[in-house]
Order: C-alpha cells, then structure tokens, then sequence
C-alpha cells in the first residue's frame, strides 16, 4: 500500500508531467473485501431515555430490539415475534457506550433465562470510532486533525520525492526538473518502492534506536516515524472505505504493536 500511496501523490499533487499515469496506478491489492450485498436499513425511533447509566443502556437495548420485532420469546406469540434464541445482535457505537454495556451484562447475569441475562447481545466498536482513536487526544477535534494529516502527509510524501531524485540526480534540484526529463511509469513505480523502503520506519528503527545517542539522527528518526503513522492512517481510511476487512485488520495489529 505505501508503495502505491507515494506514486498516488506524486501523480496527484505533482507536476503535471505524471497526471498523465494516472490511468496506470490502478489500485492496490486488496486482501479480504467484505462481499457486496444489498442490506434493508430501518430506521429507530427517538427514544426519551438516558445512556448515561447501565439501566439506562438495558433499556435503550431492549427498546431497539422491541422496534426491530425482537422481544422475549417467553412473553409473545411465537408466530409473530422472532425468537433470538439461537442468534446474536450485534450493537456497535463508540467505546464509552461499549463500557456501558459490558457493565450490563455484568449486572444481568444473575437473570434466570438467556433473554433477561442480554445473552444476544455483543458489542463491536465502530470502525469510525476506530479511526478517531487512532488521533484521540490531539485538542482541534476529529475533523481538522483527519485534514491535517491528509494534507500533511501528501506534502511530506512529495518531499521524499524531492529528497530522492535529487540522490539519483544532482541535476534534478526539484520534482519540475525531475519532470522535465520525462520518467517513465516503471521508473517511477521503481522509486516509489525504494522511498516506502528507506522513507517509512521499519524493523530498521531498532537498530538506529541501539547506537549511541550522539551517533543518532534524531530528525531522520522522527521523519520516518512521522511517515509510518500517516501511512499508517491513510491506509486505515482507505481500506475502511473500500470495505477491505482484511486490511483493516492488518492497520489495527499494527496500530497496536
């Protein structure tokens, strides 16, 4: 995917030379995509209940299941209502709203019957919220933080450009120059992988990390951390996007590692 995200800015943001590979880039490989399948969506009815306490949560739980036709199956006709019993309800919003339902179901297993203990009932947290904690904490909120590093790293992707033509070719000062002699497509695919290999932080950091400090790089250290992060980030965005499961959880493993 870096491989595929530094050529993609180049011939995005770049000098107009490269626009015109653009039919060339394709997209990267997928790993597992999520089939495509139309899904009915119905709409929930405002409830007057407060999520701030569990009870709160049990109830807002129960009256979503009531709306979608889902109630005790030892309280109604067997006809007319779905019975869960051999089923799970799958629930997802963001972790605070996780919290509390885990504590509802802390306080419901000591129900006498599968219904009242929520035994249905299993949280999956948003991949939204999944994005948002991957930035969590920085003060201008989600959406200026999402913009910023977009942004910042399309600029800082470019100047590894910059930085690496210059390394091939003293002459080519800058990206204009580095366009002026007219690359071709597999030179440039060529170049994208050697910036995703000496540009993005790997393995290698520990090895930089071992040395002593006054022969560390402390600048270069940080601009290749900078570089994996934002990758990182844009890789999360596009594969939820795509719907490409798979990749989502490779960005996830690696967010936590």
């Amino acid at each position: 995917f870096n491989s595929w995200k530094i050529l993609s800015d180049l011939i995005e943001y770049g000098p107009t030379y490269f626009c015109q590979f653009k039919d060339h880039l394709g997209h990267p490989e997928s790993v597992e995509m999520i089939p495509m399948a139309k899904t009915k969506i119905l709409a929930s009815q405002a409830m007057d209940i407060s999520n701030s306490t569990v009870s709160g949560n049990i109830n807002s739980v129960l009256e979503l299941l009531k709306q979608g036709n889902i109630e005790d199956p030892a309280e109604c006709d067997p006809l007319q209502r779905i019975d869960v019993s051999e089923y799970i309800v799958l629930f997802h919003s963001d972790l605070g709203t996780g919290e509390h339902l885990q504590a509802a179901l802390q306080q419901c297993t000591i129900k006498n019957t599968p219904w009242n203990h929520l035994q249905h009932v299993i949280f999956i947290p948003s991949l939204f919220h999944l994005k948002m904690a991957s930035i969590y904490g920085l003060k201008p909120g989600f959406h200026r933080m999402h913009q910023l590093i977009t942004h910042s790293g399309i600029c800082w992707c470019l100047d590894c450009w910059r930085v690496q033509v210059k390394k091939n070719e003293s002459s080519h000062v800058n990206l204009d120059a580095f366009a002026a002699s007219e690359p071709l497509f597999d030179n440039l695919l060529a170049m994208a992988d050697v910036i995703a290999k000496d540009y993005v932080a790997d393995y290698r950091l520990r090895r930089m990390r071992s040395k002593d400090v006054t022969q560390h790089d402390g600048e270069n250290k940080n601009a290749l951390l900078l570089n994996k992060y934002m990758l990182l980030y844009e890789e999360l965005s596009y594969a939820m996007n795509i719907g490409d499961i798979g990749q989502v959880e490779m960005c996830v493993v690696s967010e936590i590692s």
